[in-house]
């Protein structure tokens, strides 16, 4: 539990004396308690033994005053606690946010978005309780049972042995319904799978009403789902017996062992000494449940917030450890692209392995081959997205980690497959391209990328909001909005992955010569299923397995009767393929 706290404290320096504070305030609300619980002992001496009214009196204005001062310490030590709870979560989310925003495009592909937001946003709320309510309570749970102790074995040992004995019971009850580490992560894993594959889901709404498609067809969701129900059930018959036991057998206990106990172990004692100290341990046995209820949940909640904690800690070492490097060179001395015996692998196994090849400026590049052979991946090492494992990648000459990261920036463009458009207006999400760009080169641009179709559809033109709150766009005119930022961008280096393959007919004219426009004298590299669309350019790269088994222009390559001349010809017959 201390090794935990340090961690916490670690997120909340400016007020850990909040917490220090909290635990004084606890140690005497605690004290406070249990000299409630002493005083209510002499008021039964006085009322039941010594038949001495008065002081009777007296002590049960103490027992009050006592507890009135226990609550309100209690009080003030949960606001203390609470501010410094409120705090560390807005804290956790700070830092996880900061570093988010340094992370590489390498992390994101690994992370998705959901599970991302589960770990710094939700689970920054699971500190709340470990820091917010079990700084005190913990406190508590230590001090009144050792209070406890010393005040029964004062009264009478016996009742002292009596009180371990229930404590005892209470310990092996507890063992019972604890799952162990193992199963304990086994389940939050499954809440925070689930969690995350709920946000995914969610944001994918809109695809799924449009193709009719429901939940069963989320695969992933799914097993989220099930697993979890899974996990949760059998947390639930793991707890049952024991709990159920653990709530009766401490009744049925204080009920008929607790007055029968103290009858046969101060038997020979007068009887209103025996009832004065059955009247004092039934009321007493309340602290004792309560601490043991306490004491239950505050190791789990324990627990989660170590969880929590590992988890951000792990998120934070996986976004480091991404971490591409950067140099000071801000000018390139030309656009010429080599890979120099370049591996690199996303966990175990290498995409590409000990692959050179060299790109020359100016031209336009295919790179065609079946899916997973590595034509993204080079294409995103191309734009600095990954560390490479081994190897070089150059651009105009130097390896691209002596180039700063602004002038990577600047200097490549990437079209997405799904490019993503913000909740603004058409020129605002141009102008992301450049943000010092003039109105004059804005619009330039859009006519450049043939937008001038999806303008006049819309009285207000290029200052028109999209998304939720505003118009749909189709895919294919999204990706000329895309276009049209990438031309702003004027990037020397144009890298397009899959970046027809949201275009419906109507749009494939236009957004071809809006790609024509971005390519000029521009390096360019296309990823493309549709091979029709690649037959013009000035070198086709076939990639198999992380490595070019095939090199030249569409002429030389359908000579060679090899794999790119087999792959055009099961594209054509698949485009002549038709419904009897």
């Amino acid at each position: 539990m201390i090794s935990l706290y340090k961690k916490l404290f670690k997120y909340v320096p400016e007020r850990k004396s909040f917490a220090y504070i909290s635990m004084l305030l606890a140690v005497i609300s605690s004290i406070c308690l249990m000299g409630s619980y002493w005083y209510l002992w002499n008021f039964f001496q006085k009322l039941l033994i010594q038949k001495d009214y008065g002081a009777a009196m007296s002590n049960g204005k103490l027992v009050v005053l006592l507890m009135v001062a226990y609550g309100i310490i209690y009080f003030i030590s949960l606001l203390v606690s609470h501010l410094l709870g409120f705090r560390l979560e807005t804290n956790i989310r700070k830092i996880g946010l900061k570093n988010l925003m340094n992370a590489s495009f390498a992390f994101f592909d690994k992370n998705p978005s959901g599970k991302v937001r589960k770990i710094i946003d939700d689970n920054a709320a699971q500190t709340h309780t470990t820091v917010a309510h079990l700084i005190p309570d913990n406190v508590m749970s230590v001090m009144i049972p050792v209070l406890m102790f010393v005040m029964t074995f004062v009264i009478d040992y016996r009742l002292g042995i009596l009180l371990a004995l229930t404590i005892l019971i209470g310990v092996f009850q507890y063992k019972s319904m604890n799952g162990g580490e193992e199963f304990m992560l086994s389940y939050t894993n499954s809440l925070e799978k689930m969690s995350s594959e709920v946000i995914e889901y969610v944001r994918g709404m809109q695809i799924l009403k449009i193709f009719g498609i429901t939940v069963r067809s989320y695969k992933s969701l799914l097993e989220a789902i099930t697993n979890y129900s899974k996990s949760t059930f059998d947390y639930s018959l793991r707890c049952r017996i024991p709990y159920v036991l653990f709530q009766t057998l401490f009744n049925v206990y204080y009920v008929f062992c607790i007055p029968f106990g103290i009858y046969f172990i101060t038997k020979g004692q007068p009887s209103y000494v025996i009832l004065a100290k059955i009247a004092f341990f039934s009321c007493f046995s309340g602290v004792i449940f309560s601490s043991f209820m306490k004491v239950m949940f505050a190791s789990q909640n324990n627990y989660n917030a170590g969880q929590v904690i590992d988890r951000l800690e792990n998120l934070i070492n996986g976004i480091k450890n991404e971490e591409l490097e950067h140099g000071t060179k801000d000018t390139f001395e030309n656009f010429n692209i080599e890979f120099d015996q370049v591996s690199f692998k996303y966990d175990e196994n290498y995409i590409i392995k000990d692959l050179s090849f060299k790109l020359e400026q100016g031209k336009v590049f295919a790179l065609v081959g079946p899916s997973g052979s590595g034509k993204s991946t080079i294409a995103k090492l191309i734009s600095g997205f990954y560390p490479v494992d081994n190897g070089k990648i150059k651009i105009g000459g130097y390896d691209i980690c002596k180039y700063s990261e602004d002038a990577l920036l600047e200097n490549i463009a990437f079209v997405f497959q799904n490019s993503k458009l913000f909740n603004t207006t058409i020129y605002e999400n141009v102008k992301i391209g450049n943000p010092k760009a003039s109105d004059d080169e804005i619009k330039k641009a859009l006519i450049s990328a043939k937008c001038e179709s999806i303008l006049n559809k819309f009285p207000d033109r290029e200052n028109t909001i999209i998304g939720s709150a505003g118009v749909h766009l189709s895919g294919g005119e999204v990706q000329r909005v895309a276009i049209a930022r990438a031309i702003l961008k004027n990037a020397d280096i144009i890298i397009l992955d899959e970046a027809s393959a949201a275009a419906d007919p109507e749009n494939e004219y236009e957004l071809q010569q809006a790609f024509s426009n971005l390519m000029k004298n521009k390096t360019t590299i296309m990823i493309a299923h549709r091979l029709s669309s690649i037959k013009n350019v000035d070198e086709v790269l076939f990639i198999e397995n992380g490595k070019i088994i095939e090199r030249g222009n569409n002429k030389e390559l359908m000579q060679l009767n090899g794999r790119y001349k087999e792959l055009q010809e099961l594209y054509s017959r698949a485009n002549d393929w038709r419904i009897a």
